[in-house]
């Protein structure tokens, strides 16, 4: 039996860390121009929470349903904008983006690499087969940049399967998702 799951070890040490949540938020203003309202700010603390107890780097389909927990906390605190915020950061759950999408994809955009290989000591599976950590991360990064100019339409999780793996993901993007503008206010 497992004491800590790849999901428990990521929300508190590694890649869904506080640290990605803070990286998050920088993400959001520089792409925004502003800072979040309180309400998004919790919520951006929040939002990957549902990887915990999770192996989601072997089981794709708990990675597929991380979202899931945090949109139902956020539910009870802010009602539906606040399920609908975190369900929308990725294309699993939901066919709306919601504005937590772009500064949650954006983040591993602008990460520190010194972060992203402290991930890797945390989540060794993280580290790309006869490959260092840092140029784990690099390539990770590199990968990110070019799905930026695609407007994210590839998931991270994907990149990670096809080219960690050499997996096809089970999911299919939905490249046709919109922003859900009712979760300004």
């Amino acid at each position: 039996m497992k004491l800590l799951r790849q999901g428990t070890i990521s929300v508190l040490a590694g890649c869904h860390s506080p640290i990605h949540s803070l990286v998050v938020l920088i993400a959001w203003r520089q792409l925004y121009h502003r800072y979040p309202n309180a309400w998004q700010l919790i919520c951006i603390g929040i939002h990957d929470i549902g990887h915990w107890g999770k192996d989601y780097l072997d089981h794709e389909d708990e990675k597929a349903q991380h979202a899931v927990l945090g949109a139902k906390i956020a539910g009870k605190l802010f009602g539906v904008k606040g399920y609908d915020f975190i369900i929308g950061h990725n294309t699993y759950e939901s066919d709306k983006r919601s504005l937590l999408y772009y500064p949650d994809k954006y983040s591993w955009v602008i990460a520190p690499i010194w972060w992203m290989v402290s991930n890797t000591f945390f989540e060794p599976k993280l580290i790309r087969p006869n490959c260092t950590r840092q140029d784990s991360a690099v390539m990770f990064k590199k990968a990110m940049v070019e799905n930026s100019k695609n407007n994210f339409n590839e998931r991270g999780h994907d990149i990670y399967l096809k080219q960690w793996r050499g997996q096809t993901p089970k999911y299919p993007t939905k490249s046709n998702a919109v922003i859900n503008k009712t979760e300004e206010k």
